[in-house]
């Protein structure tokens, strides 16, 4: 029994951490390939419209199996408003902007733009005085230092892209010679700015549909029928808008193509794949272990830019992004230490509270005669 539970324990140590490895390296894949789809054409709003379709038959499949009893308590004013706006921030509006935003810029900016997340979170939670702005605590000071760096990094790499690293083994083979490769990793537009400020907004909206989704949770314990209700939501939204924006139909024809791979892949991978994974980790770990592996995402996109795609990075987005992604480490690090010790002093006050349930003087009964 004794080398069972070492074994599960080695597992318990070892899996996390590789698995959330991974996961930032599909993920930085996947972004690459949509990357890919979107320059080709694919249309941003039909992108987002079909995979989250996908992703709500499977979601809603799941939930009608598992969570039956619970589906039949949704139907309330205050959790569709909630299902509706979790769809509208985190869907509607975040999605659009950061498949809008890719098409303009590159996966790495992605990459910067997203180590923006606990930032925007620090500033909603100021303005809706979830925190207070205490200059003298150390762990204020630590946070903020973290934003600013952070918003260094991303300003970087939104204005100096820079001379290119190293080219790819693909660019000597096929991009002078030959036609360019399907898949594309860099920008091939001249608005690089523009998709960096769109990619910054989408992770602004992303912080504001955390905060939605965190006091849902509170009201309606069930995560998964959360998902699966501000999903198909947000579907229908996307939907909505596309048809205001554009009114063409013609978008809306899927071909045996790259679009159709990306969208299932999408789907799948978003849906039960990744999302498992992280739900999986930080049921082990803690809310905050997903977060610590964001930062890899740049180890992922140098590896896969120098090692398959010609003229892929560039020193102004690589160091900019490196910049990011230490001022996200520093934020986290404050809102670590400041949980911490917030821990600490409820730990301290639930001791005294104990303590002064006992009585000071022995009862009578417990007198020695």
């Amino acid at each position: 029994m004794g080398e069972i539970k070492s074994f599960d324990d080695t597992l318990g140590v070892i899996v996390p951490p590789l698995l959330m490895f991974i996961m930032e390296g599909c993920t930085i894949a996947l972004t690459i390939t949509a990357k890919s789809a979107l320059t080709a054409g694919m249309n941003q709003f039909v992108f987002v419209a079909y995979s989250n379709a996908l992703s709500s038959v499977l979601l809603l499949s799941y939930s009608l199996i598992f969570h039956r009893k619970s589906m039949k308590n949704i139907f309330t004013m205050k959790l569709l408003s909630r299902f509706f706006l979790l769809g509208l921030t985190g869907i509607t509006i975040a999605q659009n902007l950061a498949f809008t935003g890719l098409r303009e810029s590159s996966p790495i900016t992605v990459c910067a733009t997203g180590l923006l997340l606990p930032s925007f979170q620090f500033f909603i939670a100021l303005v809706l005085r979830k925190t207070k702005l205490n200059i003298s605590r150390r762990t204020t000071k630590i946070k903020l230092l973290g934003v600013m760096v952070s918003i260094c990094g991303v300003t970087m790499v939104g204005l100096y892209m820079g001379p290119s690293i190293l080219k790819g083994p693909i660019y000597h083979t096929r991009m002078l010679s030959g036609p360019k490769p399907l898949l594309v990793f860099i920008s091939t537009t001249n608005q690089w700015m523009l998709g960096t400020c769109l990619l910054a907004a989408a992770s602004f909206f992303i912080a504001i549909w955390s905060v939605i989704q965190v006091s849902t949770v509170k009201r309606f314990p069930h995560m998964m029928v959360i998902v699966t209700c501000y999903t198909i939501f947000g579907t229908i939204q996307t939907v909505f808008v596309d048809i205001v924006a554009n009114g063409d139909s013609t978008n809306w024809k899927l071909k045996m193509d790259l679009e159709l791979l990306i969208i299932i892949l999408t789907a799948l991978f978003g849906t039960l794949v990744r999302s498992r994974a992280q739900a999986w980790c930080m049921s082990l770990k803690g809310p905050m272990y997903v977060a610590r592996f964001k930062p890899l995402g740049l180890f992922w996109a140098c590896l896969i830019g120098l090692s398959l795609f010609g003229n892929s990075l560039h020193f102004g987005s690589v160091i900019g992004t490196g910049i990011a992604a230490v001022g996200y480490v520093t934020v986290l690090r404050g809102v670590n230490k400041e949980e911490t010790k917030q821990s600490q002093v409820e730990s301290t006050q639930l001791e005294l509270s104990d303590e002064l349930k006992i009585p000071l003087l022995p009862s009578r009964g417990d007198e020695k005669v």
